[in-house]
């Protein structure tokens, strides 16, 4: 089995302005966002009930749009499974040109992300990110079956 030797780091934003907190994790290049969040049992992409209610990274339900503040990912642009969803309600398309999600996006560096409060993260006011909702992984290890992209959980630095 291939290993992959390069390790980056997220920061999740949870909060603005004065008052910024953050959780970091260690993720290997080429995980998605989703699937290292669940992994390291830090936090959901998801809020709320959405942890239950979502479509475990087929890129369809829209429930893991979360924002890029800085940082390398794969794709650089929105794929078309992106496109399509975020282009509905309740994300609006005149407000979400940052919002990308987080079940197809790959990390290729250090990024820094955050969410928006909603059940689908769409609120796109300035002051609604998203305090850090409990990972939970009802379907256990099935979670991931959708996700082709990132390495195994095994493999190791």
């Amino acid at each position: 089995m291939p290993t992959t030797t390069k390790k980056y780091t997220v920061t999740w934003v949870t909060s603005q302005n004065d008052n910024k907190k953050s959780l970091t994790f260690d993720v290997y290049d080429g995980e998605t966002l989703r699937t290292a969040a669940l992994r390291r049992n830090i936090v959901s992409p998801h809020n709320g009930r959405a942890n239950l209610i979502n479509c475990r990274g087929l890129g369809t339900c829209g429930t893991c749009a979360i924002e890029i503040l800085s940082g390398n990912v794969d794709p650089p642009q929105r794929n078309t499974a992106e496109n399509l969803r975020l282009i509905f309600p309740p994300h609006n398309a005149a407000n979400n040109h940052k919002k990308r999600l987080a079940c197809q996006i790959q990390i290729r560096g250090d990024i820094q992300v955050q969410k928006r409060t909603g059940f689908w993260g769409q609120d796109a006011s300035t002051t609604k990110v998203a305090e850090p909702s409990a990972p939970q992984k009802y379907l256990g290890d099935l979670e991931y079956l959708w996700d082709n992209k990132s390495p195994p959980e095994e493999t190791k630095s």
